[in-house]
């Protein structure tokens, strides 16, 4: 045999070997096309027989779950949100988000409820860590959840609200169901879960189905009680006078075992110190002013969502200033709006975000390692990711 026909032979057999790689691939692809043809089909049956039994449940209550109109249902969540949600809440660990808070989830939602409307009103959504999503709005209840023949496929849909009669939470030994018109569709392992929000979230319900729509301080007062552990709530009750009433209360940077926690009573602020046991107290009567500014670490905002970037509080009195650097900017302004909801009458109205009648001036740039061991503590309480965290790290590094 030449060598031209050694070359031929072996060009030959190159190219059937091609030939049948490509045919292998084709037909693995046609296969997996096929499977996942069948799978998407099997999940459709699954969601209408789903979306049937949500329509037209056993036992369907005589009244819907919303009977109240648009404008006055907001409102009333926007209300229970600052009142009873925001108080005592983990904002890093809590799986609802309510209106008015629903920006940072609004891009998500788009994405995984195409037939979302952006004129329809968000009330809540509740999220776990499996990516199941429960979202309720004026018009409707869209529900995303794990197919049970195969847990990384996921069954979504939407039923109209005037079709959803009853939400329910249970707490079981082992798991947390929501229930939507006696349906089970999400189970989540209850370890994952706080009670803070099944104890939020059954409220809220109660009072939607109830038109229970006016939250008195009496109820405020009690609410925040039972959202806070015996340790702490023993700790805030010895900061009540007679007849003195809990408005609000901020963990620090959202973490249930912060060193520090703030306290909203009807008569004062109070900054308390759980390692030293010390606590430092402003009454109303004697804040001259109170203002909130972006704290050093808000560079990070390409990873926080909306009124989730740490903020410094700032308090003047005539004896002190005093800047609170344990709050996030949605936890600092609803200090501040409680002040001017309960100073005394007559003080001048000088608690605010201030916009600068000047540029303001840059500030000192602080220490790239300094700015790296706060990175590694926002870390830690789960704020930024792995991936951010070292992303920023080299860049810090890179300054030194």
């Amino acid at each position: 045999m030449g060598l031209k026909d050694l070359f031929k032979d072996v060009t030959d057999l190159a190219k059937e070997s091609i030939d049948s790689i490509q045919t292998e691939i084709a037909l693995k692809k046609e296969e997996q096309e096929r499977l996942r043809a069948e799978m998407d089909q099997r999940i459709k049956t699954y969601t209408d027989t789903l979306v049937e039994q949500l329509l037209n449940p056993t036992e369907a209550p005589a009244s819907r779950l919303i009977n109240a109109g648009d404008d006055e249902v907001i409102g009333f969540t926007k209300n229970f949100c600052a009142k009873l949600l925001l108080p005592a809440n983990s904002p890093t660990a809590t799986k609802i988000d309510m209106h008015p808070y629903e920006e940072k989830v609004l891009k998500n939602i788009l994405k995984t409820f195409p037939t979302y409307n952006m004129q329809e009103k968000f009330l809540f959504q509740f999220k776990d860590s499996k990516g199941q999503i429960l979202l309720l709005t004026t018009s409707n209840l869209y529900f995303k959840i794990q197919f049970p023949e195969n847990l990384s496929f996921f069954a979504v849909d939407a039923i109209p609200s005037e079709k959803l009669f009853s939400i329910a939470i249970n707490k079981e030994a082992d798991h947390c169901i929501l229930l939507v018109n006696g349906i089970p569709l999400i189970t989540t392992p209850v370890e994952e879960v706080k009670t803070i929000d099944i104890v939020t979230l059954t409220e809220y319900l109660w009072r939607l189905s109830n038109n229970d729509f006016v939250i008195t301080p009496d109820q405020v007062d009690a609410f925040i009680a039972t959202k806070l552990d015996p340790t702490t709530l023993e700790i805030v009750k010895s900061f009540l006078e007679p007849d003195e009433k809990l408005v609000y209360f901020a963990w620090g940077l959202g973490s249930l075992v912060s060193k520090k926690f703030i306290t909203c009573t009807s008569n004062k602020i109070v900054l308390y110190d759980r390692d030293l046991s010390t606590k430092k107290s402003f009454p109303y009567d004697q804040i001259l002013s109170m203002s909130t500014q972006a704290s050093t670490v808000s560079f990070l905002d390409l990873s926080l969502t909306l009124g989730m970037n740490p903020n410094d509080l700032e308090i003047k009195t005539v004896d002190t200033i005093e800047t609170i650097s344990i709050l996030y900017a949605r936890e600092a302004e609803q200090v501040i709006q409680t002040y001017n909801a309960h100073k005394p009458e007559g003080a001048s109205s000088t608690a605010s975000n201030p916009a600068p009648s000047q540029p303001p001036t840059e500030p000192a740039p602080e220490d790239p390692i300094a700015m790296i061991e706060k990175l590694a503590g926002l870390k830690e309480k789960g704020i930024i990711s792995e991936e951010e965290f070292n992303q920023k790290k080299q860049d810090l590094l890179a300054k030194l």
